[in-house]
Order: C-alpha cells, then structure tokens, then sequence
C-alpha cells in the first residue's frame, strides 16, 4: 500500500500482533485487508491505523482513517455490491462486497464506524484458529 499510495504520502500505522491467527486462506485474508487498507489510503488525510485484538476465540481488525468520515446512513450500503459513496471518485464499488462475502464464508462480519481519528474504522471480526 505503501508504494501504490506513496504521492499522497499517507502514513500506515501498523499495530498488529504476530500471535493473532484467523482460520481461512491467507489469499483470502490478504483480499479482505488489501480492500480495507486500500480504501483507508484513498481517503486518510494523513494516517491510517491498522490494530488487532484476540477475545473469546475471535480476531478483530480495525482499520481506522482520519479522512472526512462516512454518512452513517451509508454505511451499510457502501458493503453492497456496485454501491459507491462517491460517485466522482475511481472505484468499481465492488471491494466492500467482496471483504463482506469472503468475511461471512468463515463465518465473520464487517461493519463500519465512525473512526475516533475522524474518518471511517473498519472493523473485520473474524474466527480465529
């Protein structure tokens, strides 16, 4: 992410224990995170936050932004396929989906918050091995 966002000169905090295990394929997870980062990248202003926490058998992945936030009222839609928040800005308004459909195949769930650095938090909750 670094070098396919390197002009806009985003900072990528990772915060990520190498203890923290998700059962799946790792394609799989790199799919469901590279979308999630990838979005944050688009529209941080500074710094993206990446963290990670092990609670009762489950892995939770927040990927927190500080960019202009997203309309509660979308933030279901957005995980939809071919939904966009932005119409003007590139995108094909399929990664959400993807990350929802591959994070409920291993029996997970996404959902989207309000960051407490002021732009969107994704938080990936997913089984762990």
């Amino acid at each position: 992410m670094h070098t396919l966002h390197a002009e806009r000169g985003v900072a990528v905090d990772v915060n990520v224990s190498h203890e923290h295990f998700v059962q799946g394929q790792r394609e799989d997870l790199d799919e469901m995170l590279g979308n999630l980062v990838d979005n944050a990248c688009k529209w941080a202003r500074a710094r993206v936050v990446i963290t990670s926490t092990l609670e009762a058998g489950r892995v939770t992945v927040q990927v927190d932004d500080d960019g202009p936030g997203l309309d509660p009222s979308l933030r279901e839609d957005v995980l939809r396929r071919g939904v966009r928040a932005d119409e003007a800005a590139p995108g094909s308004g399929l990664g959400l989906a993807i990350v929802r459909d591959l994070v409920e195949l291993y029996g997970g769930a996404i959902s989207l918050h309000e960051s407490p650095a002021g732009g969107v938090r994704a938080r990936l909750d997913l089984p762990s091995a």
